[in-house]
């Protein structure tokens, strides 16, 4: 590799990017400065084209959140696996892990039972 006036190794060119894959015909309407504060709102960190197709087309919205909670319990409840495979561990240790999951796992169940309670009133006429 051949080397700069400072002595360093010179970067390696790079390539073009490949072309954009081509995600569909895009259709563009106009919204008051209200209706667009409105979806922005509602669509919260989803995008406003995903919640949109969401709600015209019958699709569900993923909530990022939810799924990363529903992740790290997933996660929780392998360690309590590990845990109770090993037969040092004392059970008290487990009981209060497991009390400690269950009620995250109520309150996720919560949230998203207000997710689902707030979907169908958006959908309510």
């Amino acid at each position: 590799m051949s080397q700069n006036d400072a002595g360093r190794a010179s970067r390696k060119a790079r390539g073009k990017r490949p072309p954009r894959k081509d995600s569909g015909d895009r259709i563009v309407f106009r919204v008051t400065a209200e209706e667009r504060q409105r979806l922005v709102s509602e669509a919260g960190e989803v995008g406003i084209s995903t919640y949109v197709r969401a709600r015209l087309f019958g699709g569900g919205v993923r909530n990022r959140d939810a799924l990363r909670k529903i992740a790290a319990l997933h996660v929780a409840g392998r360690r309590i696996q590990q845990l109770a495979e090993k037969h040092y561990v004392h059970e008290s240790v487990i009981e209060v892990t497991l009390g400690d999951v269950c009620a995250a796992i109520l309150g996720l169940v919560d949230e998203l039972d207000d997710v689902v309670d707030g979907d169908e009133k958006a959908d309510a006429p």
